[in-house]
């Protein structure tokens, strides 16, 4: 059901914001009235409708044509909208949310509730990412930068007969722009809140008659919004880090992309690329929510509450009686916190989901993302079919780390690095005729994965003092190796049986195989920022561990579509998406895995979806909707327990809606809404040893309503556009066990701007305001309560301005 109080609070934040709107628009009547020299320029205000061609079936279709849940954003919608990074798309995209890790700084796609977020390197999503046809093999790599793109495809539903395995919630797709025979480009300059300053610029243009280029570039950068008020030690006066204590949440980060166009004939083109980005940010930005494990008769952690509930300010809690346990961790035996409403160690953070943090490992520079690639895509058009062949690498390298318990306390801290080189081949051919519409091809794709993750333990430490070793600070990492090959080939075709009705039937088979090690060791903390993996303490939690797999993976669709009209698209069919099995490689926290639940087999999704896409009022109103049910085999669950997790099989069954309405009532109004809901259940999950329930997918909100409203007119020599966006999700749950304290609450999002395009279509000025209403609400958290009292929480950014100027030529 719906939340009657947050669903009120997101109509009275709309309100609130149309009144903005129609503020900026009554004044823009004048405007209007006063500038009648602007008749003789035709302007095009139907931004919403913008004629968005795709490429989800491999072919460039229009959005209206595809019977695939598609949501579509062009160029020229992500600039209006004020979309800057690739996770932007979620909030007007019905049926996706976010999930994520490193306090928001690795964001991933989850796609009506399929999600996985392990957050080991080596891991590959359920939900596939594309940029340029390319896939990213790395989750690290999901959030990047929409700058110079053409438009960006969220395909909602397995989509591996085309695209292969690992797209069993569906898809995301960047197409950035290509260049041109006519020379171009722009540049974009952003002043906004925290000093952020943004600098996007493209340009390109012919080099010879069959040479053309681009050459685009983006840097960002800004302040940190989290204040660290960390006095130099705990409450109980115990020093943290040396050096540490800075302010976080900021960002630098700068991206290159340079493109050469070969048109060697009216058949023949060669496209090559090539890419680098770089990203410098403080510590994950989580902030610390004390909360307290409760545990049943046999010591069982069964449910997860927030100690400022706990009104006796126990460690752990009794489910029977209701008494405070001791956690061992604080080294006091007394069974309770030393603040009521704390952590284990007195700690209450200085303003719960406000901008004030005190923590000890605290650095504006502690996390570093980069990554560059190559890629090259040739097309040869013979008279009846295409050939195309694109070839990919992309080498990604990320060293990240965080304060676990978010305090001032040097309790634990958690780091990772990780490095990844990936390359794909495919080789496709596609054709028509007055029947078919067919396409088929080979894919082959290599991913090497070098990844270590640990948790340290400083020298102040108070869980040194608690296991017996005092002032001996150690890290116990866990070290993977993970090299994967797949091998595939597919086909689909669309085949006519008469001028209403299509058959659509594809199939995708293949190989893949994986090699992985991993080691786990303790070693000599040396040096809190860096990662030790040479000096050991002479523990070994467990012997090295090793394995190779080959698993035959396969993915078919089977679709009826019917097309009475021009206007019209019904359709329903069976789609079998899979996602390859993989290895965990869980953090040591005193548990180990045993070889048989290292390795973790392959999930099945099979969805049963019917949709419809309707054109009403000559074309100015759309209405797109489906309905789908998802069986789905081997679920690969990710569970968090007390300071890591591991994936396991389950079963799991989704059904749910989706409703999309675009429509321009008037030549200057463009709307926009969409709404989505989904029942989803995980089966006979595994919450404690030996107890097991039913529980909803994190990151899974049941309802899902955006909506946009836009108002263009002419003035000062040029169109002004006001508008309005509002995004609204109930209620999700952060981990798979959904505890008390893991449920989230659901939120409105508004955003507003005000945006003015010279006629001449070179000066551009537009002012947003990103969360009007500075709604801090949850995005990410993990459940420590049994280790250390505390949960980690991400709070989304708050209320941001920009002002940007542009000049196109």
């Amino acid at each position: 059901m719906f939340e009657p109080s947050r669903l009120g609070k997101l109509l009275t934040s709309s309100a609130l914001a149309s009144v903005l709107g129609l503020a900026v628009m009554s004044s823009a009547v004048v405007a209007e009235a006063e500038n009648e020299t602007a008749e003789s320029v035709e302007l095009d205000f139907s931004l919403m409708f913008d004629e968005i061609k795709i490429t989800a079936q491999k072919r460039s279709e229009s959005i209206q044509d595809v019977g695939i849940a598609v949501t579509a954003f062009s160029g020229r919608q992500i600039q209006a909208l004020g979309l800057t990074s690739s996770v932007d798309v979620i909030g007007l995209s019905p049926g996706v949310s976010m999930a994520g890790d490193i306090g928001g700084q690795r964001a991933l796609f989850a796609i009506r509730g399929v999600v996985q977020n392990d957050f080991a390197d080596h891991a590959e999503a359920p939900v596939a990412v594309y940029v340029d046809e390319g896939y990213l093999a790395s989750t690290q790599a999901q959030t990047f930068g929409l700058f110079d793109v053409d438009r960006v495809e969220v395909l909602r539903g397995p989509q591996g007969t085309l695209f292969g395995r690992n797209a069993t919630g569906g898809l995301v797709h960047a197409i950035t722009k290509k260049p041109t025979k006519e020379t171009e480009g722009y540049v974009n300059a952003t002043y906004g809140r925290y000093n952020q300053v943004k600098l996007e610029s493209a340009f390109g243009g012919p080099i010879s008659d069959v040479v053309s280029g681009r050459l685009s570039a983006m840097y960002n950068t800004h302040d940190e919004i989290l204040k660290n008020v960390y006095s130099g030690a705990d409450a109980q006066g115990v020093t943290g880090t040396p050096g540490g204590g800075q302010d976080g949440y900021n960002d630098d980060t700068i991206a290159i992309r340079g493109q050469l166009q070969f048109d060697f004939s009216v058949n023949t083109q060669l496209w090559l690329a090539a890419n680098f980005a770089d990203t410098n940010k403080s510590e994950g930005p989580y902030q610390q929510t004390a909360t307290v494990a409760v545990l049943d008769a046999e010591g069982r952690h069964i449910d997860t509450v927030y100690s400022r509930d706990v009104a006796a300010g126990c460690e752990a809690l009794s489910a029977e009686t209701g008494a405070c346990i001791d956690l061992f961790a604080d080294n006091d035996s007394d069974g309770v916190r030393p603040v009521v409403g704390g952590d284990l160690f007195g700690y209450i953070d200085p303003d719960g989901s406000g901008n004030l943090t005190a923590k000890d490992f605290a650095f504006t520079d502690e996390n570093d993302i980069s990554s560059y690639g190559f890629a090259g895509k040739l097309t040869h058009n013979f008279e009846k079919s295409t050939l195309t062949a694109i070839s990919d690498y992309k080498h990604f390298d990320r060293s990240v780390g965080l304060d676990s318990d978010q305090s001032p306390t040097p309790f634990a801290l958690y780091h990772s690095l990780g490095e990844i080189d990936q390359f794909s081949q495919e080789v496709r051919l596609d054709g028509s005729n007055d029947k078919f519409k067919w396409v088929t091809g080979a894919y082959y794709l290599y991913v090497d994965a070098k990844v270590t993750q640990g948790l340290a333990y400083p020298e102040n430490s108070p869980f040194l003092a608690a296991i017996g070793l005092p002032g001996m600070p150690f890290e116990d990492n866990t070290t993977g190796h993970l090299t994967t090959h797949s091998y595939s080939a597919f086909g689909q075709v669309d085949y006519a049986l008469n001028n209403q009705w299509t058959l659509v039937a594809g199939l995708r088979g293949g190989f893949e195989d994986k090699n992985y090690t991993q080691k786990i060791g303790e070693y000599v903390n040396a040096d809190d920022r860096l990662v030790e993996l040479e000096t050991s303490t002479g523990y070994v939690p467990r012997a090295d561990f090793h394995d190779t797999t080959s698993t035959f993976l396969w993915s078919g669709k089977l679709q009826l579509e019917f097309s009475p009209d021009e206007s019209s698209l019904y359709y329903a069919g069976i789609n079998r998406g899979v996602k390859a099995g993989s290895f965990n490689a869980k953090l040591f926290d005193g548990v180990t895995l045993s070889d048989e639940e290292i390795p973790y087999d392959e999930e099945v999704l099979v969805s049963y979806e019917a949709g419809f896409k309707k054109s009403f009022a000559d074309g100015k109103t759309r209405l797109n909707g489906a309905v789908f049910y998802y069986d789905y085999k081997d679920y690969q669950a990710f569970t968090w327990t007390n300071n890591s997790g591991f994936v396991s099989n389950v079963d799991a069954d989704y059904k749910g809606f989706e409703l999309e309405l675009t429509t321009t009532p008037t030549k200057n109004l463009n709307l926009l809404a969409t709404v989505a809901y989904i029942d989803a259940d995980v089966k006979d999950v595994t919450i404690a040893p030996g107890l097991t329930k039913d529980v909803k997918p994190p990151y899974t909100p049941k309802w899902q309503l955006s909506g946009v409203a836009r108002y263009s007119w002419d003035a000062f020599e040029g169109s002004m556009a006001a508008q309005t966006s509002v995004s609204y999700q109930s209620s999700f749950y952060s981990n798979l066990r959904n505890f008390t304290a893991h449920k989230f609450d659901g939120y409105a999002k508004v955003d507003v701007g005000l945006t003015w395009d010279a006629y001449a279509e070179d000066w551009s000025v537009s002012a947003m305001v990103h969360n009007v209403f500075d709604n801090r609400y949850q995005v990410i958290g993990f459940d420590v309560s049994s280790f250390g009292g505390y949960s980690q929480e991400s709070y989304a950014r708050p209320r941001w301005w920009s002002l940007t100027v542009g000049y196109k030529f």
